[in-house]
């Protein structure tokens, strides 16, 4: 075989070997551009959830029998929502907002309980969260509550960009929470 044979079939191969790679890369649903898609936190004041009666009359489901209490006046819910298919990146994702609400908010904040709830949204009875609150990727969102009561709500998709600093990435979740909290 000459040689200019031989670089067109290794040239060949390797182009082969990078498209699969990278067919690959973009079907993983953690890797998939998420990053990219960050945009400052949204407010139900502005935008309501389309589907925010959903959430009150199907609480049946255990995530969301918990989140509208009818004892507790004033509750805020900082939900992660993910998928059975999860990276490190989420992993982290996951834990940091766990323990920003649990060193951060876990007094509450003003007459506020705060607490925090992981969802599957690929289980059947979370998948209305997709379009309650707009979902394209794993998220963060912060949910009002005022007794069974559906208020205002915020998603937070600036956890992407941060996650390399987790400092910083705390603090965002609970300053963004207490913004949430003080918005009418």
């Amino acid at each position: 075989m000459p040689p200019q044979a031989k670089v067109l079939k290794y040239a060949l191969a390797a182009f082969v070997v990078v498209s699969i790679g990278a067919v690959v890369y973009k079907t993983l649903p953690c890797c998939s551009g998420e990053k990219a898609q960050a945009a400052p936190l949204e407010t139900a004041a502005a935008v309501p959830v389309p589907a925010q009666k959903q959430v009150v009359k199907t609480q049946a489901a255990p995530v969301k029998s918990k989140a509208a209490k009818p004892a507790e006046a004033k509750t805020a819910v900082v939900y992660y929502f993910y998928t059975n298919t999860r990276c490190s990146s989420c992993k982290t994702i996951e834990a940091y907002t766990r323990e920003a609400v649990a060193t951060k908010l876990a007094a509450g904040y003003k007459d506020w309980k705060i607490e925090f709830r992981g969802v599957n949204v690929d289980e059947e009875p979370n998948k209305h969260f997709v379009q309650d609150y707009w979902l394209n990727s794993k998220s963060v969102v912060v949910q009002k509550f005022s007794g069974e009561k559906v208020l205002n709500w915020g998603k937070l998709d600036k956890v992407w960009q941060l996650l390399g600093d987790k400092d910083a990435f705390m603090n965002y979740i609970s300053d963004e929470t207490r913004k949430l909290l003080d918005s009418k």
